[in-house]
């Protein structure tokens, strides 16, 4: 199965397609190889047209296609094609990256500028030949419409730092020749003001400062509108996205209740995908919700939907289950982490290996902490106790709260679950929300907060009750969640990124404490198990990571569609 599979295939009657099919048998591979190739092709046709109006109008007229032109046009007319001749040639120069994108809205616009160009081109300079080359791309764009199917505007195809390099060389080139070509003229100030049939220095100063003028602004435009940042807007969550996260074994699933995300819902509304916007990358998180059966059709479709939108489809924190179908796309995997889940069935307190967790709980009661479960009707009248230890734990954390991969305080969001709380002497000093899978197959908790100043022991004391009360509920297995860095391959085999994350894993506390958070699971003697990043080939692996970091760490209120 391929994303492409339902994309319209070249523009070939069924008459005629029948009978190259006839007389080549490998024409449905020279079809496929030509449909691939046409946008690459028609953008560097494109380039090129524009490039030929832009060096054609540096280069002086002779005297009998003057004389012509006076015959038939009136001046301005001439001055006017002239100037406009060549910021066609600019504008197709820039465009032609847009068709590389296969952006429909490139092709129309180029098409636009090819005619255009090719009636400038005549009555500039009854340059039919040049006319005929502009008309004649305009006519393959046609012809090949269908290979340009990606929506987008101007932020989709905006040039980037190479390609606007690569306009202003283009016009540079321009400018150079004009000026070999105009050598013999010595320059004066009314040249700019001079409009005569025998102008062609006047005709290439002006529009030699128009097309530099035009990259100027180009530059000027990326300057400004290159920021990366964009942020979470909330999304009213739907009804059967709620139900099936509630539905799902995995408890951790519940993050689609976070109003910080968007979704993909199948046909059948059985499934789901969660996913996020960081400029031009789709973000999925952890993968389809729901119903197996429509699992790989969500996946497609999310990365369809991703290539027509003219953005990039990643996937953040999968399991090795799904990477079979996420190679089948062409993605690259890396490892990012370990998740750490607790087997309830075995989990003990009993043992030398659990001195230290029974210590804590002990001293945890004899430090007055008290565990207890507030059901989540109760919630709301301890939201400002709750809020209070939240916004006192975040006043001791630098930067702002994180998002998309984790919970935030939301009044919203933790009201539809049960709260785990610590108390001393009846102050709530300690909370968590619950996340309860289906079937009992699993427990987790998603925001932890407690007050500053509180024992180290609460910590330990306060997973540990939540351990043993998930057991006594009947659960199997207790989610204490990610290690990230952690579970790195370290020999001298191991790929690149892998030796840098055992490197950040072992000095990087400095920024996140990597050893000390996987050291505290481990206490509890979890099954680990590994997490992956993918993303498709054409996309480095540190842009990645940029896009993942801006959607966790982005402030909320801004615009998820913003180009990075």
């Amino acid at each position: 199965m391929s994303a492409n599979q339902d994309r319209p295939g070249p523009d070939t009657s069924p008459s005629l397609r029948r009978f190259l099919a006839n007389r080549f048998s490998h024409f449905d591979e020279i079809e496929q190889a030509l449909a691939l190739l046409a946008p690459f092709a028609l953008a560097a046709l494109v380039f090129a047209g524009g490039l030929t109006l832009m060096l054609s109008g540096a280069l002086p007229e002779s005297d009998g296609v003057r004389e012509a032109l006076g015959d038939i046009l009136p001046l301005p007319f001439a001055e006017a094609s002239h100037l406009s001749a060549s910021l066609s040639g600019l504008a197709l120069v820039v465009l032609a990256r847009g068709l590389a994108l296969r952006m429909a809205k490139a092709r129309i616009a180029a098409m636009v500028l090819l005619l255009a160009g090719a009636v400038f081109a005549v009555l500039r300079s009854l340059d039919w030949g040049a006319a005929a080359l502009l008309l004649a791309i305009a006519g393959l764009l046609y012809l090949s419409r269908h290979e340009f199917y990606r929506r987008g505007d101007w932020r989709m195809f905006r040039p980037g730092r190479n390609w606007i390099v690569m306009v202003a060389l283009a016009v540079a080139a321009a400018v150079v020749i004009g000026f070999i070509a105009q050598r013999d003229v010595a320059y004066r100030n009314d040249l700019w003001w001079k409009f005569a049939w025998h102008g062609d220095a006047s005709r290439f100063l002006r529009a030699a400062l128009a097309m530099s003028v035009a990259v100027a602004a180009l530059m000027l435009d990326r300057l400004i509108n290159n920021t990366g940042h964009v942020a979470r807007q909330p999304t009213p969550v739907p009804d059967v996205v709620r139900s099936l996260a509630f539905a799902s074994r995995d408890s951790a699933r519940q993050l689609a209740l976070v109003g910080d995300k968007l979704f993909l819902m199948s046909p059948d509304g059985d499934a789901f995908l969660m996913y996020g916007i960081s400029g031009q990358t789709w973000i999925c998180l952890a993968g389809p919700v729901g119903a197996p059966a429509a699992s790989d059709a969500l996946i497609w479709e999310f990365v369809d939907q991703a290539d027509r939108a003219g953005r990039r489809a990643i996937f953040l924190s999968v399991s090795g289950d799904m990477i079979v179908r996420l190679l089948e796309l062409g993605h690259k995997i890396v490892k990012m982490g370990e998740m750490a889940r607790v087997d309830l069935a075995r989990f003990t307190l009993e043992g030398p290996s659990r001195k230290a967790l029974r210590y804590a709980r002990a001293r945890a009661e004899r430090d007055g902490l008290q565990f207890e479960i507030l059901p989540k009707d109760a919630i709301a009248a301890h939201m400002p106790e709750l809020r209070a230890v939240s916004d006192a734990w975040l006043g001791q954390k630098k930067g702002q709260e994180k998002g998309f991969v984790l919970g935030y305080f939301d009044e919203d969001y933790l009201s539809q679950f049960d709260h785990a709380i610590m108390r001393r002497d009846g102050r709530i000093v300690a909370f968590a929300n619950i996340w309860r899978g289906a079937d009992k197959a699993e427990l987790a908790i998603d925001l932890m907060r407690h007050l500053p100043g509180e024992p180290s022991v609460l910590m330990e004391a306060f997973f540990v009750e939540l351990i043993l009360y998930a057991q006594a509920q009947g659960y199997a297995r207790f989610l204490l969640g990610g290690a990230p860095m952690s579970g790195m391959p370290d020999h001298r085999l191991a790929p690149l990124w892998a030796r840098i994350g055992q490197i950040i894993y072992r000095h990087g506390d400095e920024f996140y404490n990597f050893g000390g958070l996987r050291a505290f699971k481990k206490k509890f003697e979890p099954d680990w198990s590994p997490l992956y990043l993918t993303y498709p080939a054409g996309l480095s692996f540190p842009r990645a990571l940029v896009a993942v970091a801006r959607l966790i760490t982005r402030p909320r209120g801004e615009n998820p569609d913003e180009d990075a």
